[in-house]
Protein backbone atom coordinates (compact mmCIF):
# COMPACT_ATOMS: atom_id res chain seq x y z
CA UNK A 1 0.00 0.00 0.00
CA UNK A 2 1.38 3.42 -0.91
CA UNK A 3 2.08 6.02 1.74
CA UNK A 4 0.02 9.23 1.80
CA UNK A 5 1.69 12.33 0.42
CA UNK A 6 0.74 15.75 1.75
CA UNK A 7 0.35 18.71 -0.61
CA UNK A 8 0.12 22.11 1.11
CA UNK A 9 -1.85 25.01 -0.33
CA UNK A 10 -0.97 28.26 1.46
CA UNK A 11 -3.48 30.31 -0.50
CA UNK A 12 -6.47 28.17 0.51
CA UNK A 13 -5.18 26.87 3.83
CA UNK A 14 -6.03 23.30 2.85
CA UNK A 15 -4.27 19.96 2.94
CA UNK A 16 -4.66 17.43 0.12
CA UNK A 17 -3.70 13.77 0.50
CA UNK A 18 -2.44 11.62 -2.36
CA UNK A 19 -0.61 8.32 -2.53
CA UNK A 20 2.93 7.69 -3.60
CA UNK A 21 4.98 4.53 -3.30
CA UNK A 22 8.20 6.07 -2.04
CA UNK A 23 9.00 9.45 -0.53
CA UNK A 24 12.53 9.25 -1.97
CA UNK A 25 11.16 10.03 -5.41
CA UNK A 26 10.21 13.53 -4.27
CA UNK A 27 13.04 15.79 -5.41
CA UNK A 28 12.11 19.08 -3.79
CA UNK A 29 13.16 19.36 -0.12
CA UNK A 30 11.07 21.64 2.05
CA UNK A 31 13.81 21.62 4.73
CA UNK A 32 11.68 22.64 7.67
CA UNK A 33 9.96 25.33 5.63
CA UNK A 34 7.13 25.61 8.10
CA UNK A 35 9.13 24.88 11.27
CA UNK A 36 11.30 27.98 11.14
CA UNK A 37 9.51 30.94 9.66
CA UNK A 38 11.94 33.80 9.21
CA UNK A 39 10.20 37.10 9.83
CA UNK A 40 11.91 40.42 9.17
CA UNK A 41 11.61 42.78 12.14
CA UNK A 42 11.49 46.57 12.16
CA UNK A 43 11.43 49.25 14.85
CA UNK A 44 7.73 49.97 14.49
CA UNK A 45 5.90 47.45 16.73
CA UNK A 46 2.60 48.13 14.98
CA UNK A 47 4.03 46.96 11.65
CA UNK A 48 5.48 43.89 13.37
CA UNK A 49 2.05 43.03 14.78
CA UNK A 50 0.41 43.34 11.37
CA UNK A 51 3.09 41.14 9.82
CA UNK A 52 2.69 38.46 12.52
CA UNK A 53 -1.08 38.40 12.10
CA UNK A 54 -0.78 38.07 8.33
CA UNK A 55 1.64 35.18 8.65
CA UNK A 56 -0.47 33.44 11.30
CA UNK A 57 -3.46 33.50 8.96
CA UNK A 58 -1.41 31.61 6.35
CA UNK A 59 -0.05 29.10 8.88
CA UNK A 60 -0.67 25.52 7.80
CA UNK A 61 -1.97 23.17 10.50
CA UNK A 62 0.43 20.45 11.59
CA UNK A 63 -0.13 17.06 10.01
CA UNK A 64 0.97 13.86 11.69
CA UNK A 65 1.70 11.09 9.20
CA UNK A 66 1.20 8.49 11.96
CA UNK A 67 -2.53 9.27 11.92
CA UNK A 68 -2.72 7.77 8.43
CA UNK A 69 -0.91 4.52 9.22
CA UNK A 70 -3.11 1.50 8.65
CA UNK A 71 -5.50 3.49 6.52
CA UNK A 72 -6.35 2.02 3.14
CA UNK A 73 -5.94 3.95 -0.06
CA UNK A 74 -9.72 4.30 -0.42
CA UNK A 75 -10.06 5.78 3.09
CA UNK A 76 -7.21 8.27 2.71
CA UNK A 77 -8.23 11.75 1.53
CA UNK A 78 -7.67 12.08 -2.20
CA UNK A 79 -7.40 15.04 -4.51
CA UNK A 80 -10.27 15.37 -6.95
CA UNK A 81 -9.40 13.56 -10.14
CA UNK A 82 -10.12 15.08 -13.53
CA UNK A 83 -12.04 13.22 -16.19
CA UNK A 84 -9.44 13.81 -18.93
CA UNK A 85 -8.55 10.85 -21.10
CA UNK A 86 -5.33 8.97 -20.49
CA UNK A 87 -4.95 10.04 -16.83
CA UNK A 88 -3.54 7.33 -14.62
CA UNK A 89 -5.29 7.42 -11.26
CA UNK A 90 -2.79 5.06 -9.61
CA UNK A 91 0.25 7.28 -10.19
CA UNK A 92 1.00 10.65 -8.67
CA UNK A 93 2.35 13.16 -11.16
CA UNK A 94 4.11 16.24 -9.86
CA UNK A 95 3.75 19.23 -12.15
CA UNK A 96 6.89 21.30 -11.60
CA UNK A 97 7.25 24.59 -13.39
CA UNK A 98 9.67 24.91 -16.30
CA UNK A 99 12.00 27.85 -16.83
CA UNK A 100 10.68 30.17 -19.52
CA UNK A 101 13.42 31.56 -21.76
CA UNK A 102 11.07 34.16 -23.24
CA UNK A 103 10.90 36.09 -19.97
CA UNK A 104 12.84 39.35 -20.07
CA UNK A 105 16.20 39.12 -18.33
CA UNK A 106 15.35 41.64 -15.56
CA UNK A 107 12.16 39.70 -14.71
CA UNK A 108 13.82 36.30 -14.30
CA UNK A 109 13.49 34.85 -10.83
CA UNK A 110 14.44 31.33 -9.69
CA UNK A 111 11.69 29.40 -7.93
CA UNK A 112 11.84 26.35 -5.69
CA UNK A 113 11.16 23.22 -7.74
CA UNK A 114 11.62 24.93 -11.10
CA UNK A 115 13.22 22.80 -13.82
CA UNK A 116 16.02 23.85 -16.14
CA UNK A 117 17.69 22.31 -19.15
CA UNK A 118 21.21 22.40 -17.71
CA UNK A 119 23.28 23.93 -14.88
CA UNK A 120 24.46 26.59 -17.31
CA UNK A 121 20.87 27.72 -17.90
CA UNK A 122 20.24 28.00 -14.16
CA UNK A 123 23.50 29.91 -13.66
CA UNK A 124 22.43 32.38 -16.34
CA UNK A 125 19.08 32.83 -14.58
CA UNK A 126 20.85 33.60 -11.28
CA UNK A 127 23.14 36.05 -13.05
CA UNK A 128 20.16 37.96 -14.42
CA UNK A 129 18.44 37.80 -11.02
CA UNK A 130 21.49 39.15 -9.18
CA UNK A 131 22.13 41.98 -11.64
CA UNK A 132 18.49 43.12 -11.72
CA UNK A 133 17.95 42.97 -7.92
CA UNK A 134 21.37 44.25 -6.88
CA UNK A 135 22.13 41.42 -4.43
CA UNK A 136 25.57 39.80 -4.81
CA UNK A 137 25.62 36.04 -5.45
CA UNK A 138 28.56 33.66 -5.40
CA UNK A 139 28.58 30.17 -6.90
CA UNK A 140 30.27 28.02 -4.29
CA UNK A 141 29.86 24.90 -6.42
CA UNK A 142 28.92 24.79 -10.07
CA UNK A 143 29.69 21.77 -12.19
CA UNK A 144 27.87 19.34 -14.45
CA UNK A 145 26.23 17.56 -11.48
CA UNK A 146 25.20 20.16 -8.91
CA UNK A 147 25.00 23.88 -8.21
CA UNK A 148 25.32 25.69 -4.88
CA UNK A 149 24.77 29.46 -4.79
CA UNK A 150 25.19 31.60 -1.66
CA UNK A 151 25.19 35.29 -0.88
CA UNK A 152 28.49 37.01 -1.70
CA UNK A 153 28.18 39.70 0.98
CA UNK A 154 30.67 40.03 3.83
CA UNK A 155 29.84 37.25 6.34
CA UNK A 156 31.22 39.32 9.24
CA UNK A 157 28.83 42.20 8.58
CA UNK A 158 25.85 40.25 7.25
CA UNK A 159 24.92 36.69 8.02
CA UNK A 160 22.73 36.44 4.94
CA UNK A 161 20.76 33.15 4.84
CA UNK A 162 20.32 33.16 1.04
CA UNK A 163 21.23 29.73 -0.35
CA UNK A 164 20.18 27.67 -3.35
CA UNK A 165 20.94 24.01 -4.04
CA UNK A 166 20.18 22.36 -7.35
CA UNK A 167 20.95 19.03 -8.99
CA UNK A 168 19.61 16.64 -11.61
CA UNK A 169 16.22 15.04 -11.01
CA UNK A 170 16.05 11.31 -10.43
CA UNK A 171 12.86 10.79 -12.45
CA UNK A 172 13.72 12.78 -15.58
CA UNK A 173 16.58 14.55 -17.31
CA UNK A 174 16.00 18.01 -15.85
CA UNK A 175 18.10 20.21 -13.59
CA UNK A 176 15.96 21.29 -10.64
CA UNK A 177 16.19 23.64 -7.67
CA UNK A 178 15.91 21.32 -4.65
CA UNK A 179 16.40 23.82 -1.82
CA UNK A 180 16.08 27.58 -1.74
CA UNK A 181 16.15 30.25 0.99
CA UNK A 182 15.22 33.35 -0.97
CA UNK A 183 15.47 35.93 1.82
CA UNK A 184 18.38 38.43 1.80
CA UNK A 185 19.35 40.22 5.02
CA UNK A 186 22.24 42.07 3.38
CA UNK A 187 22.10 45.40 1.58
CA UNK A 188 21.98 45.88 -2.16
CA UNK A 189 25.36 47.01 -3.40
CA UNK A 190 25.01 46.37 -7.18
CA UNK A 191 28.53 44.96 -7.29
CA UNK A 192 28.03 41.89 -9.42
CA UNK A 193 30.44 42.77 -12.20
CA UNK A 194 32.20 39.43 -11.73
CA UNK A 195 29.01 37.68 -12.91
CA UNK A 196 29.08 39.66 -16.16
CA UNK A 197 31.17 37.52 -18.45
CA UNK A 198 31.94 38.41 -22.05
CA UNK A 199 29.16 36.19 -23.42
CA UNK A 200 26.50 37.81 -21.20
CA UNK A 201 27.59 41.33 -22.18
CA UNK A 202 27.67 40.34 -25.86
CA UNK A 203 24.06 39.16 -25.75
CA UNK A 204 22.97 42.36 -23.98
CA UNK A 205 24.59 44.55 -26.63
CA UNK A 206 23.62 42.41 -29.63
CA UNK A 207 20.88 44.72 -30.94
CA UNK A 208 23.01 47.81 -30.35
CA UNK A 209 25.90 46.21 -32.23
CA UNK A 210 23.59 45.53 -35.18
CA UNK A 211 22.40 49.17 -35.24
CA UNK A 212 25.87 50.60 -34.58
CA UNK A 213 28.65 48.11 -35.52
CA UNK A 214 31.46 50.59 -34.77
CA UNK A 215 30.44 51.29 -31.18
CA UNK A 216 33.45 51.87 -28.94
CA UNK A 217 34.23 50.01 -25.75
CA UNK A 218 34.12 53.24 -23.72
CA UNK A 219 30.54 53.83 -24.84
CA UNK A 220 29.65 50.29 -23.80
CA UNK A 221 31.26 50.87 -20.41
CA UNK A 222 29.18 54.00 -19.90
CA UNK A 223 25.97 52.17 -20.80
CA UNK A 224 26.76 49.34 -18.36
CA UNK A 225 27.55 51.85 -15.62
CA UNK A 226 24.28 53.68 -16.18
CA UNK A 227 22.09 50.60 -16.66
CA UNK A 228 23.51 48.12 -14.14
CA UNK A 229 25.55 50.35 -11.77
CA UNK A 230 28.58 48.09 -12.31
CA UNK A 231 32.10 48.76 -13.51
CA UNK A 232 33.57 46.32 -16.01
CA UNK A 233 37.12 46.31 -17.34
CA UNK A 234 37.98 47.44 -20.86
CA UNK A 235 39.45 44.04 -21.76
CA UNK A 236 36.18 42.28 -20.90
CA UNK A 237 34.28 44.71 -23.10
CA UNK A 238 36.69 44.05 -25.95
CA UNK A 239 36.10 40.30 -25.67
CA UNK A 240 32.36 40.92 -25.48
CA UNK A 241 32.48 43.03 -28.63
CA UNK A 242 34.36 40.29 -30.50
CA UNK A 243 31.80 37.70 -29.40
CA UNK A 244 28.91 39.93 -30.42
CA UNK A 245 30.43 40.35 -33.88
CA UNK A 246 30.87 36.58 -34.15
CA UNK A 247 27.20 36.08 -33.19
CA UNK A 248 26.12 38.53 -35.91
CA UNK A 249 28.50 37.66 -38.74
CA UNK A 250 29.55 34.16 -37.74
CA UNK A 251 32.98 32.75 -36.96
CA UNK A 252 35.82 32.23 -39.39
CA UNK A 253 35.38 28.47 -39.04
CA UNK A 254 31.73 28.85 -40.13
CA UNK A 255 32.69 30.77 -43.27
CA UNK A 256 35.66 28.62 -44.28
CA UNK A 257 34.77 26.51 -47.32
CA UNK A 258 31.10 27.22 -46.60
CA UNK A 259 30.36 27.94 -50.27
CA UNK A 260 31.63 24.51 -51.36
CA UNK A 261 29.68 22.67 -48.65
CA UNK A 262 26.43 24.54 -49.23
CA UNK A 263 26.84 24.25 -53.00
CA UNK A 264 27.07 20.47 -52.77
CA UNK A 265 24.10 20.20 -50.39
CA UNK A 266 21.82 22.42 -52.48
CA UNK A 267 22.82 22.02 -56.11
CA UNK A 268 24.62 18.71 -56.58
CA UNK A 269 23.62 15.10 -57.05
CA UNK A 270 23.88 12.74 -54.09
CA UNK A 271 27.00 11.06 -55.42
CA UNK A 272 30.65 11.33 -54.34
CA UNK A 273 33.68 9.94 -56.12
CA UNK A 274 36.69 8.99 -53.96
CA UNK A 275 40.24 8.67 -55.22
CA UNK A 276 43.47 7.95 -53.40
CA UNK A 277 47.29 8.06 -53.49
CA UNK A 278 49.04 10.78 -51.43
CA UNK A 279 46.28 13.25 -52.34
CA UNK A 280 42.91 11.98 -51.10
CA UNK A 281 40.02 13.61 -52.96
CA UNK A 282 36.22 13.65 -52.72
CA UNK A 283 34.59 14.81 -55.96
CA UNK A 284 30.91 15.50 -56.54
CA UNK A 285 28.74 16.00 -59.61
CA UNK A 286 26.59 19.09 -60.02
CA UNK A 287 23.15 19.25 -61.61
CA UNK A 288 24.71 19.90 -65.03
CA UNK A 289 26.90 16.77 -64.80
CA UNK A 290 30.05 18.84 -64.27
CA UNK A 291 32.88 18.01 -61.88
CA UNK A 292 32.40 19.56 -58.43
CA UNK A 293 35.45 19.11 -56.11
CA UNK A 294 34.37 18.90 -52.46
CA UNK A 295 37.46 18.14 -50.38
CA UNK A 296 41.10 17.14 -50.78
CA UNK A 297 43.90 16.43 -48.33
CA UNK A 298 47.58 15.49 -48.49
CA UNK A 299 48.61 12.39 -46.49
CA UNK A 300 51.84 10.49 -46.05
CA UNK A 301 50.48 7.21 -47.36
CA UNK A 302 47.27 5.85 -48.86
CA UNK A 303 46.18 3.45 -46.10
CA UNK A 304 43.13 2.47 -44.05
CA UNK A 305 43.60 4.87 -41.04
CA UNK A 306 44.02 7.91 -43.30
CA UNK A 307 40.92 7.02 -45.29
CA UNK A 308 38.89 6.57 -42.12
CA UNK A 309 40.03 9.96 -40.79
CA UNK A 310 39.21 11.63 -44.12
CA UNK A 311 35.77 10.01 -44.37
CA UNK A 312 34.86 10.95 -40.79
CA UNK A 313 35.65 14.62 -41.47
CA UNK A 314 33.69 14.47 -44.72
CA UNK A 315 30.73 12.85 -42.95
CA UNK A 316 30.61 15.53 -40.25
CA UNK A 317 31.11 18.53 -42.56
CA UNK A 318 28.49 17.51 -45.12
CA UNK A 319 26.09 15.97 -42.56
CA UNK A 320 25.80 12.74 -44.55
CA UNK A 321 23.68 10.95 -41.88
CA UNK A 322 25.47 7.64 -42.23
CA UNK A 323 25.16 7.66 -46.03
CA UNK A 324 21.36 7.75 -46.37
CA UNK A 325 20.33 8.32 -50.02
CA UNK A 326 23.99 8.67 -50.96
CA UNK A 327 26.12 6.94 -53.60
CA UNK A 328 29.90 6.57 -53.33
CA UNK A 329 32.09 5.45 -56.25
CA UNK A 330 35.69 4.35 -55.67
CA UNK A 331 38.32 1.87 -56.77
CA UNK A 332 38.91 -1.56 -55.22
CA UNK A 333 41.15 -0.33 -52.40
CA UNK A 334 40.62 -2.85 -49.60
CA UNK A 335 41.07 -0.37 -46.75
CA UNK A 336 38.71 2.11 -48.40
CA UNK A 337 36.00 -0.51 -48.86
CA UNK A 338 36.15 -1.39 -45.15
CA UNK A 339 36.19 2.24 -43.99
CA UNK A 340 33.14 3.13 -46.07
CA UNK A 341 31.18 0.33 -44.40
CA UNK A 342 32.13 1.69 -40.96
CA UNK A 343 31.69 5.45 -41.49
CA UNK A 344 28.83 5.29 -44.05
CA UNK A 345 26.90 2.10 -43.26
CA UNK A 346 23.78 3.08 -45.27
CA UNK A 347 25.55 4.22 -48.43
CA UNK A 348 25.36 2.57 -51.85
CA UNK A 349 29.02 1.83 -52.55
CA UNK A 350 29.83 1.29 -56.21
CA UNK A 351 33.15 0.07 -57.54
CA UNK A 352 34.56 1.81 -60.58
CA UNK A 353 33.96 -0.52 -63.54
CA UNK A 354 37.09 0.83 -65.23
CA UNK A 355 39.25 -0.50 -62.37
CA UNK A 356 37.38 -3.82 -62.46
CA UNK A 357 38.05 -4.12 -66.19
CA UNK A 358 41.73 -3.20 -65.69
CA UNK A 359 42.16 -6.25 -63.45
CA UNK A 360 40.01 -8.37 -65.79
CA UNK A 361 42.12 -7.40 -68.81
CA UNK A 362 45.31 -8.66 -67.17
CA UNK A 363 44.00 -12.22 -67.51
CA UNK A 364 41.39 -12.03 -70.28
CA UNK A 365 42.50 -9.53 -72.89
CA UNK A 366 41.17 -8.80 -76.36
CA UNK A 367 38.50 -6.72 -78.05
CA UNK A 368 35.84 -9.41 -77.70
CA UNK A 369 36.22 -9.63 -73.90
CA UNK A 370 36.31 -5.82 -73.68
CA UNK A 371 33.00 -5.39 -75.52
CA UNK A 372 31.37 -8.22 -73.60
CA UNK A 373 32.47 -6.75 -70.24
CA UNK A 374 31.07 -3.26 -70.91
CA UNK A 375 27.85 -4.79 -72.23
CA UNK A 376 27.46 -6.58 -68.90
CA UNK A 377 28.37 -3.47 -66.87
CA UNK A 378 25.76 -1.32 -68.63
CA UNK A 379 22.93 -3.86 -68.54
CA UNK A 380 19.82 -2.17 -67.15
CA UNK A 381 17.67 -5.19 -66.25
CA UNK A 382 18.58 -8.42 -64.52
CA UNK A 383 17.51 -10.54 -67.50
CA UNK A 384 19.98 -8.80 -69.81
CA UNK A 385 22.70 -9.18 -67.18
CA UNK A 386 22.20 -12.94 -66.92
CA UNK A 387 22.03 -13.30 -70.72
CA UNK A 388 25.26 -11.34 -71.28
CA UNK A 389 27.07 -13.21 -68.50
CA UNK A 390 25.98 -16.49 -70.08
CA UNK A 391 27.62 -15.41 -73.34
CA UNK A 392 30.91 -14.86 -71.46
CA UNK A 393 30.59 -18.32 -69.90
CA UNK A 394 30.18 -19.90 -73.33
CA UNK A 395 33.39 -18.23 -74.52
CA UNK A 396 35.44 -18.84 -71.36
CA UNK A 397 34.02 -20.24 -68.08
CA UNK A 398 37.05 -18.89 -66.17
CA UNK A 399 36.22 -15.33 -67.26
CA UNK A 400 32.66 -15.83 -65.99
CA UNK A 401 33.91 -17.02 -62.60
CA UNK A 402 36.37 -14.11 -62.41
CA UNK A 403 33.64 -11.49 -62.89
CA UNK A 404 31.16 -13.17 -60.55
CA UNK A 405 33.82 -13.15 -57.80
CA UNK A 406 34.14 -9.34 -58.15
CA UNK A 407 30.63 -8.61 -56.77
CA UNK A 408 28.68 -7.53 -59.90
CA UNK A 409 26.12 -5.76 -57.68
CA UNK A 410 28.70 -3.03 -57.03
CA UNK A 411 29.68 -2.29 -60.66
CA UNK A 412 26.75 -3.41 -62.85
CA UNK A 413 23.96 -0.89 -63.59
CA UNK A 414 21.32 -3.60 -63.17
CA UNK A 415 21.66 -3.62 -59.38
CA UNK A 416 21.93 0.14 -58.78
CA UNK A 417 19.26 1.72 -56.60
CA UNK A 418 16.65 3.86 -58.27
CA UNK A 419 16.30 7.48 -57.22
CA UNK A 420 20.02 8.31 -57.14
CA UNK A 421 19.82 10.15 -60.51
CA UNK A 422 23.25 8.75 -61.36
CA UNK A 423 23.80 5.95 -63.85
CA UNK A 424 27.60 6.15 -63.77
CA UNK A 425 29.44 2.82 -63.60
CA UNK A 426 32.90 4.41 -63.49
CA UNK A 427 34.56 7.07 -61.37
CA UNK A 428 35.09 9.60 -64.15
CA UNK A 429 34.62 12.55 -61.77
CA UNK A 430 37.74 11.80 -59.73
CA UNK A 431 39.77 10.89 -62.81
CA UNK A 432 38.79 14.16 -64.48
CA UNK A 433 39.88 16.18 -61.44
CA UNK A 434 43.22 14.33 -61.33
CA UNK A 435 43.80 15.23 -64.99
CA UNK A 436 43.07 18.91 -64.24
CA UNK A 437 45.59 19.14 -61.38
CA UNK A 438 48.19 16.97 -63.08
CA UNK A 439 50.65 19.86 -63.53
CA UNK A 440 49.97 21.16 -60.02
CA UNK A 441 50.85 17.79 -58.46
CA UNK A 442 54.39 18.12 -59.81
CA UNK A 443 55.00 21.25 -57.72
CA UNK A 444 56.03 21.50 -54.03
CA UNK A 445 53.34 21.00 -51.41
CA UNK A 446 52.35 24.62 -50.66
CA UNK A 447 52.54 25.65 -54.32
CA UNK A 448 50.34 22.69 -55.28
CA UNK A 449 47.67 23.52 -52.70
CA UNK A 450 47.69 27.19 -53.68
CA UNK A 451 47.21 26.34 -57.35
CA UNK A 452 44.31 24.02 -56.49
CA UNK A 453 42.74 26.81 -54.44
CA UNK A 454 43.04 29.30 -57.30
CA UNK A 455 41.54 26.78 -59.71
CA UNK A 456 38.58 26.21 -57.40
CA UNK A 457 38.01 29.94 -56.99
CA UNK A 458 37.99 30.54 -60.74
CA UNK A 459 35.85 27.45 -61.40
CA UNK A 460 33.12 28.47 -58.94
CA UNK A 461 33.07 32.01 -60.34
CA UNK A 462 32.81 30.81 -63.94
CA UNK A 463 30.07 28.29 -63.09
CA UNK A 464 28.01 30.98 -61.37
CA UNK A 465 28.55 33.35 -64.31
CA UNK A 466 27.41 30.67 -66.75
CA UNK A 467 24.38 29.69 -64.64
CA UNK A 468 23.15 33.29 -64.60
CA UNK A 469 22.71 33.07 -68.39
CA UNK A 470 20.36 30.08 -68.22
CA UNK A 471 16.73 30.75 -69.04
CA UNK A 472 15.11 27.58 -67.67
CA UNK A 473 15.24 26.10 -64.18
CA UNK A 474 16.62 22.87 -65.66
CA UNK A 475 20.31 22.69 -66.52
CA UNK A 476 21.37 22.33 -70.18
CA UNK A 477 22.98 18.93 -69.57
CA UNK A 478 19.77 17.10 -68.56
CA UNK A 479 17.84 18.89 -71.33
CA UNK A 480 20.33 17.59 -73.89
CA UNK A 481 19.96 14.04 -72.52
CA UNK A 482 16.17 14.20 -72.71
CA UNK A 483 16.38 15.38 -76.32
CA UNK A 484 18.64 12.42 -77.15
CA UNK A 485 16.22 9.99 -75.49
CA UNK A 486 13.32 11.48 -77.43
CA UNK A 487 15.25 11.14 -80.69
CA UNK A 488 16.07 7.47 -79.97
CA UNK A 489 12.43 6.70 -79.14
CA UNK A 490 11.20 8.30 -82.36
Amino acid sequence: MGLPTITFSLALGTVIMETVDDFDTIDVELDEFFKHKQRSRCKDEFLNTLTDEALDECTVPEINLNDFEGMSEDEAPQEKQSDSEGEDEDKLQFQYSTHDLKVKWNNMKPVLGERYESPHQLKLCFTNYSLSRGYPIRFKKCDSVRLLAVCASDPEKFQCPFVVRASWMSTERSFQIKKMVEQHTCVRNFRSANLMDATWIARQFLKEMIRKPNVKCKEMQAIIQRRFHCKVSWSKFYRAKCRAISLIDGKLSDHYANAIKEGWKVGCQRVIGLDGSELLTAIGRDANDHVYPIAWVVVEIDNKPNWQWFLELLHDDLELQGGLNLCVISDQHKGLLEDVKVVLPHVEHRQCARHVYANFRKVFSGIEFKNMFWTVAKSTVEGDFELNMEKIREVNPAAYDHLMAREPKSWCMTFFKSGMACEAVENRMAECFNAIILDARKKPLLAMLEEIRLYMMEMLFNLKKEACKWVNNVCPGPIKKMDEFAFDIN
